[in-house]
């Protein structure tokens, strides 16, 4: 499991987190999914291949419950990288969850004793900042088909979101922290510096430890005991408050490599260019500034613009 894979879905496992992914994305932000209606579904599933059976994962699963009657499978796939196959993946997971519902005792049963049945859907959340989502989006655009099977071939589409390309009217209908993520995405997307929001953030260990993984960035967990030490006494840590300490420890690092690669006149300069890489996320970008001259140059001509 990737170091991304995992933090995404520490975040995500939250109830309060899953519901408002849902209802930002399916619902236009609408409180439709009540944290306290989801409980936790079985992530793995199994399929026969060349004779041997096999398990899949989804991500992160709930149910969605009403009145003691299961209304909803809802899953949650993570992809930074684009997976040309990824159509017949989530047809795979949903199908699985649909078949589950054979096998399950007959306790899901409506006010007249009928079983009822529920519908499974999956959300894809791609986390990439440098290109648009190209590859398939439906089980139809990823097969060859004949002309003339196609009218007897069932399309399946996903339910793709590009989370960097995310409208304002749709990233304001985020009320969790998740809301801190889609809004740094759309900064590294835009290559704009992210300063972190005023809103109290309810999960800070699991967003301390996914901007780590998607930023790079080690000072997110250099700064964590100080982040925690910080609620402490405060009641309350922000996103701004992370950032703020993260730039902090940039201008520190800054300090020190700056005085190693500069000449006195040039060191104010490093540090502020430092500062902002560290604060754009581009942690990257300044270590291998410390070893290239040439990429040194390109960066201290971008951000002179």
């Amino acid at each position: 499991m990737g170091k991304k894979d995992s933090a995404e879905k520490l975040l995500e496992a939250h109830n309060d987190v899953f519901a408002d992914i849902v209802n930002a994305l399916l619902f236009g932000g609408e409180q439709i999914v009540k944290e306290d209606s989801l409980t936790d579904a079985q992530p793995f599933s199994s399929f026969k291949a060349t004779g041997d059976t096999r398990l899949q994962e989804r991500d992160v699963a709930k149910y969605w419950n009403e009145d003691c009657i299961r209304i909803g499978f809802c899953g949650i796939e993570n992809q930074t990288a684009q997976d040309r196959d990824m159509a017949l993946r989530v047809i795979s997971y949903d199908g699985a969850a649909y078949r589950s519902q054979l096998s399950e005792k007959p306790q899901n049963k409506n006010k007249s004793g009928e079983t009822v049945r529920y519908p499974v859907v999956t959300l894809v959340l791609y986390f990439g900042t440098e290109h648009r989502w190209s590859a398939a989006k439906s089980l139809h655009e990823r097969l060859s088909i004949n002309d003339r099977l196609l009218p007897f071939v069932s399309d399946y589409k996903m339910n793709l979101f590009e989370l960097a390309w995310l409208s304002n009217e749709q990233i304001s209908a985020f009320k969790s922290d998740f809301r801190e993520v889609v809004e740094y995405l759309r900064s590294c997307r835009m290559h704009t510096r992210y300063e972190g929001s005023e809103r109290e953030l309810q999960h800070i260990t699991e967003m301390l430890e996914l901007f780590r993984a998607i930023s790079g960035d080690e000072s997110f967990k250099t700064i964590e005991n100080e982040i925690l030490n910080t609620k402490k006494e405060k009641g309350g840590i922000k996103m701004y408050d992370v950032f703020r300490a993260v730039k902090d420890e940039g201008i520190a690092l800054g300090r020190n490599e700056g005085i190693a690669l500069g000449r006195n006149e040039e060191r104010t300069s490093l540090l502020s260019l430092f500062a902002a890489l560290y604060a754009e996320g581009r942690a990257d970008d300044v270590r291998r500034a410390t070893s290239d001259q040439a990429y040194l140059q390109t960066l201290m001509d971008e951000y002179k613009k």
